[in-house]
């Protein structure tokens, strides 16, 4: 008895070292296959849901486990003690009409001793002992042994429990500390998406961790904006199919999905490769149902224990300030588009009453120039010139006045007129500088098909092309032609001198910029006579 004695206490000291909860798992394990003098032991961690959801075992290698495969979940023999969680005492497991059997690869086993394990009262798990060393079974003392150990290992199981739970909470704190700083400095949202991760991965102990968002280009996916961990390399910037994923349930429902095994769950894993190495799982959606704007993701190594109610707590709230940090650059990306939108208003209103004002009296003023110069024989050519400047001016309002109604927003309440209808403008518009109206013809359905952004390049494009020909060309005839069908084709021709070699190009050059913008081409070609301009586009860009 005292021999009995000695072995306990020393098995309980070995047990009560260390504070760290999976150290002190793997001793309680260890010590009771050396106090029993059993071959295998293993310790069943029960989970939330009523099954194994870790499994700890002593006598088998690494590559033994490997070859077995997944752990035991609670069937059989196994789940009677979870169930009834009493001694179980057998001379031969297999014989049985519990037992369910052993899976492939698994070595064979005899002597079977069960012992449940409860801490605070509460079942926490069990220890199965088998093989008894010297082809016996084990002895009601043996039972004996193992029961007060488990007993006096509930307390440092506990102890151990409630280190790890102040360590995460403290791991906790100075991770929502850090999220907190970099949402509040403003930082970009990549750099906090990517912290969130990072504190989730230590936080939770984790393996990997991936952080996915809603795709403004890519409808029915999520966009992963971060990835951490084996298996997880070039996942950012793929998509996430919004089905058949943990990370799709919880974007869907708005609610945590939590699993203690993914590899053997029926749903897939977020892309994580190989998928088998990911037991414990849980994602998290960024914001609550209806509001989700995407997905955390954390798993851990298949065979380890799951995540606790204390670590998807954290989670959550490191998920909520990544929601936070989404909304909060989107109110900035709002802010600043609203600056725009007012700074182009007062630009617009500069415009209108200083600068086309003030052209305007000086239109007015070389007119009156014009009148007197022009009752003078000897200065025709200064009177010439003046004309000319005056036109210049009338044109360059005329510009002004185009640009202030592309700086100002549409209320909704202004009518928005055709492309057609400005183009014809244009057209008429030209006639002065050029002496004649160019002949305009247009095929298909330019209003309905050409969008805005695009009608506005169009018009810019033919004063620009107009404009050209009137300084340069010294044409007697030009030729428009737009035409609306898979692409927009916009054509000027004149039978002018054509383009000479030495002309410059900046305005060419705006033209083709224009034409880039859009994906599209643009050409000059010189014909005999003059000069052809073709400015192409695709509409279903």
């Amino acid at each position: 008895m005292t021999d009995d004695a000695d072995v306990l206490l020393e098995a309980v000291l070995s047990v009560g070292r260390g504070l760290e909860l999976e150290g002190t798992l793997h001793r309680v394990v260890q010590a009771a296959a050396d106090m029993v003098d059993a071959r295998y032991a293993a310790l069943g961690i029960v989970g939330d849901d009523g099954q194994i959801a870790q499994f700890i075992t002593v006598g088998l290698s690494e590559e033994e486990i490997q070859a077995i495969g997944p752990y035991p979940r609670g069937k059989g023999l196994l789940g009677e003690l979870i169930r009834h969680p009493v001694p179980v005492r057998l001379p031969d497991l297999s014989a049985d009409p519990r037992s369910v059997g052993f899976p492939a690869n698994h070595p064979p086993m005899r002597s079977f001793l069960g012992v449940p394990l409860r801490v605070h009262g509460n079942p926490f798990g069990n220890l199965y002992l088998t093989d008894k060393r010297g082809e016996g079974e084990f002895t009601p003392e043996d039972q004996h042994l193992v029961e007060a150990l488990a007993s006096a290992a509930s307390v440092a199981v506990e102890n151990s429990r409630l280190y790890s739970e102040a360590t995460l909470r403290e791991r906790w704190a100075h991770g929502n500390d850090e999220i907190s700083r970099r949402v509040l400095e403003g930082d970009p949202p990549e750099l906090v998406l990517d912290a969130v991760a990072q504190e989730a991965l230590q936080v939770a102990a984790a393996d990997v961790a991936v952080l996915v968002t809603v795709s403004g280009d890519a409808d029915g996916h999520l966009r992963v904006r971060s990835a951490h961990g084996p298996g997880t390399e070039g996942l950012v910037g793929t998509l996430v199919p919004v089905e058949g994923t943990f990370a799709a349930e919880a974007y869907t429902s708005g609610r945590p999905v939590v699993t203690p095994d993914a590899a053997s769950d029926r749903r897939q894993t977020l892309s994580f490769n190989p998928p088998s190495v990911v037991g414990p799982l849980a994602a998290l959606p960024l914001g609550g149902p209806g509001r989700t704007s995407g997905v955390l993701t954390v798993g851990r190594r298949l065979g380890t224990q799951a995540f606790p109610r204390v670590v998807i707590d954290a989670l959550s709230a490191f998920a909520s300030q990544a929601a936070l940090a989404l909304e909060l650059a989107e109110r900035r990306h709002d802010a600043e588009r609203l600056a725009v939108v007012r700074d182009r208003d007062r630009i617009a209103r500069d415009l209108h009453d200083l600068a086309i004002q003030r052209l305007y009296a000086t239109g007015l003023s070389l007119e009156g120039v014009g009148r007197r110069l022009q009752d003078r024989p000897d200065a025709a050519a200064d009177a010439d010139r003046v004309t000319r400047a005056v036109t210049d001016l009338d044109e360059t309002i005329s510009l002004i006045r185009t640009t202030i109604r592309g700086l100002q927003p549409s209320t909704g309440a202004v009518r928005r007129v055709g492309l057609r209808a400005r183009l014809v403008a244009e057209a008429d518009a030209a006639s002065r500088t050029l002496g004649f109206t160019p002949a305009l013809h247009m095929a298909g359905p330019v209003d309905t098909l050409v969008p805005t952004t695009m009608a506005d390049h169009l018009v810019a494009v033919l004063r620009e092309a107009l404009s050209n020909v009137a300084r340069h060309a010294a044409a007697r005839r030009v030729g428009v032609e737009l035409v609306a069908g898979d692409d927009v084709v916009l054509t000027v021709s004149d039978d002018g001198r054509g383009i000479p070699a030495d002309a410059p190009r900046s305005g060419l050059a705006n033209l083709e910029r224009r034409a880039a913008e859009l994906d599209g081409t643009f050409s000059v070609e010189r014909t005999r006579p003059g000069t052809t301009l073709r400015w192409r586009v695709p509409l279903n860009r």
